[in-house]
């Protein structure tokens, strides 16, 4: 019976992993995506996890929200920093604090 258990603690902490893991991923993506629509280039290809909380979802369950930092420069000098928002496996926005535009 205590195998059991520990081997269902075990998948649900994989399972854990592997949905925060996809959700780092989409973070990415969409970090990215946003990059290249305004023309701003991302620092370093990765995303990093800053906080996360439970919200209610569309169906009114609840689903982790995460919350992921990235870096980017719109004139290669100066670094900024932006943030993905994640419900669950969903992109919820993208915001970037002001920078400096190059033309």
């Amino acid at each position: 019976m205590s195998s059991v258990i520990i081997l269902m603690c075990l998948a649900a902490v994989a399972v854990i992993w592997w949905k925060a893991k996809e959700a780092q991923e989409r973070a990415l993506k969409a970090a990215r995506a946003y990059c290249k629509n305004l023309g701003l280039q991302l620092l370093d290809e990765c995303v990093v996890q800053g906080h996360w909380h439970f919200r209610r979802g569309d169906s009114s369950f609840l689903v982790v929200e995460r919350i992921y930092q990235f870096e980017f420069t719109s004139t290669g000098y100066e670094r900024y920093v932006g943030e993905v928002i994640m419900r669950g496996a969903k992109l919820v926005s993208v915001h970037v604090e002001p920078h400096v535009v190059q033309y």
